[in-house]
């Protein structure tokens, strides 16, 4: 069967619908990469202030790593929060992607559908012509 401009539309859709889902996925692992980011920081944090509790010299660097280790964790969050607006961006685009896909689909399945029930009838107009033609031969061969 040749390669309608309907089979090359639905493969191209399914390919952005693919791609779209690819960046989606993407943009999830980054999101827990930060959020991993957050989790090793507070535990880097928690470190810092067992460390400082023992020992007067560190006491003293402990407020001004406090404070950039927050600093830091904002910016992650910052971070995060845009992340998820760019997750809730891609979902939206995955869903328009999906609905036109679906509708090519649909078009391409009526198109098949629709050449298939002309097939068929050229093949019941071809397998009655010989069956009227044989009905000929055989009345004519009996009379």
């Amino acid at each position: 069967m040749a390669v309608t401009a309907l089979d090359q539309l639905v493969r191209v859709h399914r390919w952005n619908l693919d791609e779209k889902r690819q960046k989606l996925v993407a943009l999830e692992q980054l999101r827990e990469r930060l959020s991993g980011n957050i989790a090793t920081l507070d535990a880097e944090l928690q470190h810092e202030k067992e460390v400082a509790a023992r020992s007067d010299v560190t006491s003293i660097a402990l407020p001004a790593f406090i404070r950039a280790s927050l600093e830091r964790r904002q910016k992650i969050e910052e971070s995060i929060a845009e992340v998820d607006r760019s997750v809730a961006a891609a979902r939206d685009e995955i869903t328009e992607a999906f609905q036109e896909l679906k509708k090519y689909e649909t078009a391409h399945g009526n198109h098949q559908r629709r050449e298939a029930q002309k097939h068929s009838k050229r093949e019941q107009a071809v397998a009655d012509e010989v069956g009227l033609e044989l009905h000929r031969r055989h009345a004519a061969a009996g009379n």
